[in-house]
C-alpha cells in the first residue's frame, strides 16, 4: 500500500465535504490512474483517507486543481441555469454524446447528472426537471451552470489546498449551496442575513461541482408520468423536500464502487440496515433535508444540517 493522505478538512457529516471529498477521487482517478483509493477513517470526525497517489499535500493540491474538469464551455446552450426547455436539454445531451474524446465524455457525464428531457416539470411541461443537487435556478442572481464558470476561472491550487487541508475561510460569492452553513434562515439568526450576501469555500464548491458525474438523474415513474430520480436522494411520503443520503465508508474503494455504494438503495431506507451496510463496509450513513427558505421569488434552496441515521 503506498503513501496514506488525510483530507483533514474535509468532515463526512457536511454534504459539501462529502460532494468534494468524491470530486476529488474522480479528478485523481482521471488523472493519476485507477489504483486512487479512498476510505474513511474517524478521528475529531469522518475524513477522508486517499492512497495510490504520492507527494505532498501542496503536490497533491496542484495536481487536483489541474486535472480539474468541469467542462463549462461545453455548456453555452444551455446559459446560467438548467432550467430550459426539453428540446434545448435533448440537443444539448446530443451533442455531448458525440464523438468519443476526452472533453465530449467529461460534458456527457455532467449531461447525465443535470437531468432528462423526458421529464418535465408538472406543472410546466416548457421546463425539464432537473437534478436535486440544483440548488440555484437564477433566484438572486444565483446561477447554477453561472456560478460553475466562475469557479472554475477564479480556483487556486492554494484554494484547493484550503478545502482539503485548511481551516474552510470562505469568501464572497461562488456558492453552489451545498454546505448547510448557507442556509440563512431569518429565524435562527439576529439580523438579516441577505445584507451579507453569500459566501463560500471556493475551493470545496470546485471539488464539489467535479464530483456531480457520480450522482446521476434518471427517468423513474410516478403513477402515469415521469419523475426525474437523483442518485443519493429519496422524498419520503407526505414531504414537501426530498433528503440527501450518503454512506461513510471504512474499507478502500475506488471510484467505479464508490459510484455502486452511493446508489445503495438501502441508504435511503427510513432506518437503514446497519448490520448489512457494514458487511460492504459502511461504518456510517448521513441525511440531510434539502430545503426551500424564503419566499416569492428570492427563495434559497439549502442543506439543512445533516443527522447520522
Amino acid at each position: 500500500m503506498s503513501e496514506r493522505i488525510v483530507l483533514r478538512a474535509l468532515d463526512g457529516s457536511n454534504p459539501l465535504a462529502f460532494l468534494a471529498a468524491v470530486g476529488t477521487l474522480r479528478l485523481l482517478t482521471m488523472r493519476a490512474g485507477r489504483n486512487v483509493r479512498m476510505r474513511w477513517e474517524r478521528r475529531d470526525a469522518w475524513h477522508p483517507v486517499l492512497t495510490g497517489v504520492g507527494g505532498s499535500t501542496e503536490e497533491l493540491s496542484e495536481l487536483v486543481r489541474s486535472a480539474v474538469s468541469v467542462p463549462v464551455e461545453r455548456f453555452g446552450r444551455l446559459g446560467k441555469d438548467i432550467t430550459v426547455a426539453p428540446e434545448v436539454f435533448g440537443a444539448f445531451a446530443g451533442e455531448c454524446e458525440d464523438g468519443l474524446n476526452r472533453k465530449e465524455r467529461q460534458a456527457a457525464d455532467f449531461a447525465v447528472a443535470f437531468g432528462s428531457e423526458l421529464c418535465t416539470q408538472p406543472r410546466d411541461e416548457r421546463r425539464i426537471q432537473y437534478t436535486d443537487l440544483c440548488f440555484m435556478t437564477g433566484s438572486g442572481h444565483q446561477h447554477f451552470l453561472g456560478t460553475m464558470e466562475v469557479l472554475k476561472k477564479s480556483v487556486t491550487a492554494g484554494h484547493v489546498w484550503d478545502a482539503l487541508f485548511g481551516e474552510w475561510r470562505r469568501e464572497k460569492g461562488n456558492s453552489m449551496r451545498w454546505d448547510p452553513q448557507d442556509a440563512a434562515e431569518y429565524a435562527l439568526q439576529w439580523g438579516d442575513p441577505s445584507l451579507d450576501g453569500a459566501s463560500a469555500v471556493w475551493g470545496a464548491n470546485l471539488l464539489a461541482v467535479e464530483g456531480l458525474p457520480v450522482f446521476g438523474a434518471y427517468a423513474g415513474r410516478s403513477g402515469r408520468s415521469l419523475r426525474l430520480e437523483t442518485t443519493g436522494f429519496r422524498k419520503r411520503d407526505g414531504a414537501d423536500w426530498p433528503e440527501f443520503s450518503w454512506p461513510i465508508w471504512e474499507t478502500w474503494a475506488g471510484l467505479d464502487v464508490v459510484r455502486s455504494l452511493v446508489g445503495l438503495a438501502d441508504l435511503g431506507e427510513e432506518r437503514p440496515k446497519r448490520g448489512e451496510l457494514q458487511e460492504m463496509g459502511i461504518g456510517e450513513v448521513y441525511r440531510a433535508a434539502r430545503v426551500r427558505i424564503g419566499k416569492g421569488a428570492n427563495f434559497k434552496v439549502s442543506f439543512r444540517p445533516a443527522v447520522a441515521v
